[in-house]
């Protein structure tokens, strides 16, 4: 009985520190995310109010952002 209870508390102590680790992980990479989440936020609203550049014209000029650097690549080269 003894060496039962002793499994099942060390179990339970591994799981509670589990649980810690990863939480606090879960808490790191939000806080990162978090950062990036606001600044990419203020720099859409920068250019939206400042340039007068809508979300979807500053995701269609991204999306095509490869094409238009392989484009400058060739042209320098």
């Amino acid at each position: 009985m003894n060496s039962v209870l002793d499994l099942q508390t060390i179990l339970g102590l591994a799981t509670i520190v589990g649980l810690v680790v990863i939480g606090r992980s879960i808490l790191r990479i939000f806080n990162v995310g978090l950062g990036l989440i606001i600044s990419i936020v203020v720099v859409v609203l920068i250019l939206q109010y400042g340039f007068d550049l809508s979300p979807r014209e500053l995701w269609y000029e991204f999306s095509y952002l490869p094409q238009k650097l392989m484009r400058l690549a060739r042209n320098i080269g």
